[in-house]
């Protein structure tokens, strides 16, 4: 007879890409638009443009399944459709398709991010997910974090949350009970004026099923850089299930610490220096993001997770250990502008239809770096399976 379930596998994840059209109308574009015929498994996407900014869409897929190799490569295959989709009619219409944050012409870039939302089981997985990513958020600010490309250079680490007047640090969460997240509330109000959860970069929402929305992921340059973000929220999300599974739940990080570490990211991205919780000595945000990839290894290789897809994240932590530069695709879409607008324009689009593991980033490393690309894919090919094995040794 069964007389329980419990559920280890992967979460369900919402993924809204934030993408800008230059030279018409944004809503009588998307109002034209005619989407591609989802696979199955998969809803139809939604495009949503912004009420706010000109020119900001939002690509959006609701509670897509990340739990498999395979089951990505339709989600993102879709997407990349639909973004093409997007793209051809904007195209009709003499306007350009790019990422948040590249300057086309003479208009400012304008600053978007992506937004993942992760559905829980109950409210006690909502509370140990949330305070899990709070506790790595600055970590996935400097990963994710973009400045402008354009004709001027802009090292900030996060351009869009930079400027941004509608984000706060996420507060610990003691419980997702609706009295408990009423006192965080209150608390917010007190010290910042803002009585509203979801202006925190990571917060837990009371939709059906329990989501915690992360919003804190500056809009990507390129598909593939979404598709391995995707996936290490899916890690997160997973690790953060097994802990409840266990009876474990996720300590109080000082709000000072995540507050000073959250603002070190925005500013310097991964050449920040961030103040360990244990000794307060720092760190180096590259230290601090591999050590979380690696303490994720077991979940990552349950989730099939592979190096190629990984790279974009990989990329800045590991190219320096070959000897390359911290290469990321907005590096090398900053590149483009000596080439001229059109040139910038073609690639951005590129990028964003571009459905392939690694994209853009890890065809150029591949054709102009083989040997050491190889030496990094091999490198994280070897530790994913062995995560893999230390899972199936445990016997979790």
């Amino acid at each position: 007879m069964l007389v329980s379930l419990v559920r280890v596998g992967a979460s369900r994840q919402s993924v809204a890409k934030a993408v800008v059209l230059t030279g018409a109308d944004h809503r009588r574009v998307v109002a034209e638009v005619r989407l591609p015929t989802p696979p199955v498994n998969l809803a139809p996407a939604v495009l949503e443009p912004d009420a706010r900014q000109a020119g900001l869409i939002r690509a959006g897929l609701d509670g897509v399944w990340l739990g498999t190799h395979s089951a990505r490569e339709e989600v993102f295959s879709y997407l990349g459709a639909v973004l093409a989709a997007l793209a051809n009619t904007a195209r009709e219409h003499g306007a350009t398709v790019a990422a948040p944050g590249i300057q086309l012409g003479t208009t400012p870039a304008v600053a978007a991010g992506d937004v993942h939302a992760l559905r829980t089981v109950d409210t006690t997985e909502q509370e140990v997910l949330t305070n899990l990513l709070r506790r790595h958020s600055p970590v996935l600010i400097a990963l994710a974090g973009r400045a402008t490309i354009g004709p001027t250079q802009d090292r900030i680490g996060s351009r869009w949350l930079a400027d941004s007047r509608e984000h706060l640090a996420t507060r610990y969460l003691a419980s997702a009970d609706p009295r408990h997240l009423h006192h965080v509330k209150a608390d917010l109000r007190r010290r910042d004026g803002i009585a509203d959860l979801t202006r925190m970069d990571v917060a837990p929402r009371a939709t059906e099923p329990a989501e915690v929305l992360v919003r804190c992921l500056d809009g990507q340059v390129s598909l593939a850089d979404l598709r391995a973000h995707a996936v290490l929220l899916a890690a997160l999300a997973l690790h953060a299930r097994r802990l409840v599974k266990t009876g474990r739940r996720e300590g109080n990080v000082p709000q000072t610490l995540i507050e000073g570490n959250r603002a070190r990211a925005i500013t310097h991205g991964l050449r920040a220096r961030f103040t360990e919780e244990a000794d307060r000595r720092p760190v180096q945000a590259t230290r601090a993001a591999r050590r979380l990839l690696e303490g994720l290894l077991p979940v990552l290789s349950l989730l099939e997770a592979t190096a190629e897809e990984l790279i974009p994240v990989l990329a800045p932590l590991e190219l320096p250990e070959v000897g390359l530069p911290p290469l990321r695709t907005q590096d090398l879409m900053a590149g483009m502008t000596r080439q001229g607008e059109q040139a910038l324009a073609r690639q951005a689009e590129y990028e964003l239809c571009d459905p392939r593991p690694g994209g853009g980033l890890l065809h150029w490393l591949r054709t102009t770096h083989p040997g050491r690309t190889e030496l990094v894919l091999d490198k994280w090919r070897t530790a994913l399976a062995d995560g893999g094995a230390r899972r199936k040794k445990g016997g979790k």
